[in-house]
């Protein structure tokens, strides 16, 4: 109900939010669509609680007037919708309020907290009522700081066990949200939980299941009656405790087949716990597991159970008699007057003494621990020794020819080595064929596989052009180009298609197209093949991508002549010995000494009559010019013996004059020999003559 007006301790605004009326109220007297502000608050109370307040106000400027305020204790809160929830007040209220919110995540976040608060107030009221219930006993006088630290201790486990409850209730229903909620709140607490699916999660039908038990020497089959939900650890009880089914009109070992009833075995011979390994669909199991998640699902499903020694167990004597105490202590006996170590049954009187039990399942391999209870077995021969080696995962003993474990698929010791005695039965000769056989197709299938790939390289490096096979996005002009649309180059497999990278051909200013593939860590230093260039562009494109390979040629070859024909498109790359060039395209004959044409005449010749045409011929006067500017600068000089101007080409400093065949010193710019002719060191640049050197620049190459 409302509260009266006296002035309430100062409250903490927990939330704040916006609704609006679905419908007419008649209290509070409010109309259809009426805009709300919800505010919940809370304050300290007595017995270290806190009090919550519901205030409704209308919705304006400096949160609205107010309406009315509520105790959260008289209020019932439920949730209609995402957006619409409803609001009743007990003893003060005909008929609830419904709620619309314009958001559903504020919707959300303000369930979330009045849901939590009502749980705390829901929790202090059931904390009071206990309180009066149970007073303290005549005479006691507790100690209120214990009182205080035991009261939190409750308060806090029975919180963590509503939380618990809340959360499974939540998850069965499917309410995610209320199931975030308390999963959050439960790892805060950081409550310790064990969260497992229900019996009627699972089919309800009895299993009888086959299980195969063997040890190091013998084994034997037995069957359990199960249920889908029996989990691995309740198996193991269930061996142990001998809560199986077998055929029960009988008590008789025969062909290696449990035919008594296993509960009368099992109790009095039980497998502990610790000695079993469960194997079930090649899956070495876990304690946790049910039978079913590892496909027990009907009648004559398999498993296998393999039983360790004692010792490999580390099962001590008196760990074995405190829990076979346990055990006969909670599951008793059939029969009156039987001891723990009698027999359990054969065909004539319902009794099987325990030689008959150890000569056919020998595997317990518990001598040591059974000694101190059980009457020793009657004498029987010796078990021989199962050749093969043991799975380190499961213990299995496979055959010695076995590749991997046959229960585990585990693989064999490294270690381990296939006796030379040992001579495979007619099973292991089958599959040691089968495997053959298989290895067999395996290689001709990779053969196969590998020729199909040969012709497919074939195929394509007969191809000019790569296609692409599968759709892709160019990496310039970023557009989906359909499968057979795009080229994949050769070199470096990046893929492109073909209008760009006839661009990237067309403005390419190299002789060799790279590859134009580059992000921010990588440039790609690939090049595209001629027969692809040749086949990206048109011919005419590709004779002028050509022509402009030979122009940058012949720019960056430092040997390279031009014809000195005009428009001429002919040149060569000259070696020292040459002086003559026949230009292919115009047939003149340059001079490389001269740089000009003068077929017919001499170098003499040629710059004689260039000095008499330089008086009235203009084109005579510059080329005279050049070749005084070349003598200026040191790239010519005059012979020494006829003066005409010679030049050096590239490479030694030796070099000879074309018209009077004078020997010449490049750097010294003189005779290289005396008057005598060469090898006359008397004068000439006497260059090596007692080890010195012609001229400083000399590069000792004459």
């Amino acid at each position: 109900m409302a509260l009266p007006g006296a002035a309430p301790p100062p409250l903490t605004v927990l939330m704040s939010v916006r609704a609006a009326l679905a419908r007419a109220a008649r209290r509070p007297p409010l109309p259809a669509a009426a805009a709300l502000r919800l505010q919940l608050s809370a304050g300290p109370a007595p017995a270290a609680r806190r009090r919550f307040r519901l205030e409704l106000r209308h919705d304006g400027a400096a949160g609205g007037a107010p309406i009315a305020e509520y105790d959260l204790k008289d209020v019932v809160y439920k949730v209609q919708g995402p957006r619409s929830h409803e609001l009743l007040v007990l003893g003060a209220w005909d008929e609830p309020l419904l709620l619309s919110f314009e958001e559903e995540r504020e919707a959300q976040k303000w369930w979330t907290i009045v849901s939590s608060s009502l749980r705390e107030v829901q929790k202090a009221f059931e904390s009071a009522l206990a309180a009066e219930a149970l007073p303290p006993p005549a005479g006691a006088n507790p100690n209120p700081g214990d009182q205080g630290a035991e009261e939190a201790l409750t308060t806090e486990l029975r919180e963590k066990e509503d939380l618990a409850l809340h959360l499974a209730r939540a998850i069965e229903f499917g309410d995610e949200e209320e199931a975030s909620c308390c999963a959050v709140a439960l790892a805060r607490h950081q409550a310790a939980l064990s969260i497992l699916l229900r019996d009627s999660a699972y089919p309800p039908e009895h299993i009888r299941m086959k299980v195969g038990v063997e040890d190091a020497t013998s084994s034997a089959s037995i069957t359990l009656l199960v249920r889908a939900h029996t989990t691995i650890a309740a198996l193991k009880e269930q061996v142990r405790s001998g809560v199986g089914s077998g055929n029960a009109g009988g008590s008789r070992w025969g062909g290696g087949q449990l035919r008594a009833a296993p509960v009368q075995v099992f109790r009095e011979y039980g497998f502990h716990p610790r000695v079993q390994r469960w194997i079930i669909g090649q899956c070495l199991c876990l304690d946790e597991r049910s039978v079913f998640s590892y496909g027990i699902r009907r009648d004559g499903d398999p498993a296998f159970l393999y039983l360790l020694s004692a010792r490999a167990a580390e099962l001590s004597p008196q760990r074995l008699e405190e829990d076979q105490a346990q055990l006969r202590l909670h599951c008793p006996l059939p029969g009156a007057g039987a001891a723990a170590g009698t027999g359990c049954g054969n065909e004539a009187g319902g009794k099987m003494d325990i030689g008959d039990i150890s000569r056919c399942l020998d595997s317990l391999q518990l001598g040591d621990t059974l000694g101190a209870q059980a009457k020793p077995p009657s004498p029987s021969p010796p078990s021989p020794e199962q050749p093969g080696w043991p799975c380190p995962q499961c213990t299995f003993i496979n055959k010695p020819t076995r590749p991997g474990c046959e229960m585990c698929s585990g693989a064999r010791p490294e270690d381990y080595v296939v006796p030379r005695a040992h001579r495979p039965d007619e099973r292991e000769r089958r599959r040691l064929q089968r495997e053959q056989e298989g290895m067999r197709q395996y290689q001709q299938a990779l053969e196969a596989e590998r020729l199909q790939n040969l012709e497919q390289l074939l195929q394509l490096e007969q191809e000019v052009l790569v296609p692409n096979r599968e759709a892709l996005e160019c990496l310039i002009c970023f557009q989906r180009v359909p499968p057979g649309q795009g080229v994949l180059l050769r070199e470096c497999l990046h893929s492109f298609c073909r209008e760009c990278l006839r661009q990237v051909i067309t403005f390419s200013e190299e002789p060799t197209v790279a590859c134009p593939y580059r992000d921010d860590a990588y440039a790609c230093s690939s090049h595209l093949q001629e027969r692809e260039i040749r086949a990206l562009v048109s011919p005419d494109e590709y004779r002028r991508f050509l022509e402009r390979s030979l122009v940058l040629a012949e720019r960056r070859s430092h040997n390279s002549f031009h014809c000195r024909t005009p428009d001429c498109r002919g040149w060569c790359i000259y070696e020292d010995s040459v002086n003559e060039f026949r230009c292919p395209v115009c047939q003149a004959l340059n001079c490389l000494l001269c740089k000009a044409i003068h077929e017919g005449r001499n170098c003499r010749q040629y710059q004689d009559d260039l000095e008499l045409r330089a008086r009235n011929d203009a084109a005579a006067r510059q080329t005279s010019a050049m070749l005084q500017t070349l003598v200026q600068r040191g790239d010519a000089m005059h012979c020494p013996t006829c003066l005409i101007v010679v030049q050096k080409k590239d490479g030694c400093d030796w070099i000879r004059c074309a018209v009077c065949q004078t020997e010449i010193c490049w750097v010294t710019k003189g005779p290289r020999w005396g008057p005598a002719g060469p090898g006359d060191t008397s004068g000439g640049c006497r260059c090596n003559v007692n080890g010195h050197k012609c001229h400083p620049q000399c590069q000792n190459c004459h």
